[in-house]
């Protein structure tokens, strides 16, 4: 199952975020076996958001991490049609602790090389996912560039992120194939909004339980700086409600639902 966070403009809707926090999410409580994928270059690397320092987060079998070229290497594979899933499996990541895995990003895809093979390399890769991980999630590019259309039209569930205030939607509401395939997230979200989950459902005319929201949260902010997502999530994900990080862990903890409801894993209704 493929699940890509996309957003049809850069730098506001905290796609990259709200997708580590999912990801997070749904291999700590479902146990489910995920694996990462960024295809979003201009992001923060989810490797270094993720690996924290090499002897705390990332499991490193004889120094096995350090030989891992990741999508680069997988890419050269498939030029060569000489892949196989244990090729995959061999470069990936698995984040101590968790369920969950990750591919070091492409440095081809960082500078621009050859955009509509690197497409072919993509969807080829994304196939053959499907057989490694329970939910596969990718970190997708924003906007409509040509890569990010055709990761759009592979994937199984959408998780569209959206902004307070945004506007432009048009490109994805108008195409109906799409929609039958999108969820809605509103990234760094405030309730004291004008343009709260009401009046955006009511505005783009989304269905309740099309749409859900995380808010902004000053510590889940740092944990993405100091490479400690795993560890902030793992620590707040029974809070109460006199916690402080309450809100931001149950609004995360419906949203997760929201998506995995979408992808068909009724179980975590």
């Amino acid at each position: 199952m493929n699940i890509a966070f996309w957003s049809n403009v850069a730098g506001k809707s905290a796609t990259s975020g709200n997708m580590l926090a999912v990801s997070t999410m749904t291999s700590l409580l479902y146990s489910l076996k995920v694996v990462l994928m960024q295809v979003d270059y201009c992001s923060k690397s989810i490797e270094s958001v993720l690996e924290g320092k090499h002897d705390e987060m990332v499991i490193n079998d004889n120094f096995a991490y350090y030989n891992q070229k990741g999508m680069d290497d997988l890419f050269d594979k498939i030029k060569l049609n000489n892949i196989c899933e244990e090729d995959i499996i061999d470069n990936m990541v698995n984040v101590k602790d968790t369920s969950m895995f990750y591919i070091p990003p492409s440095r081809q895809l960082h500078l621009g090389v050859e955009e509509r093979e690197n497409g072919r390399n993509i969807e080829t890769l994304l196939n053959m996912m499907e057989n490694i991980g329970d939910i596969n999630f990718i970190d997708n590019i924003n906007g409509s560039k040509y890569l990010s259309k055709k990761i759009l039209r592979h994937a199984d569930v959408i998780v569209c992120n959206l902004h307070q205030g945004m506007e432009d939607m048009l490109d994805i509401m108008q195409n109906e194939k799409l929609m039958q395939k999108t969820v809605f997230l509103v990234g760094r979200y405030d309730s004291n909004s004008r343009e709260n989950i009401a009046h955006i459902r009511k505005k783009y005319g989304i269905k309740r339980e099309q749409i859900a929201a995380i808010p902004y949260n000053i510590s889940f902010h740092d944990s993405i700086q100091e490479g400690k997502v795993v560890p902030f999530i793992s620590k707040n994900i029974f809070s109460k409600r006199t916690d402080n990080n309450f809100d931001f862990i149950n609004n995360l903890f419906n949203a997760t639902n929201m998506i995995l409801k979408k992808a068909g894993y009724h179980e975590a209704d």
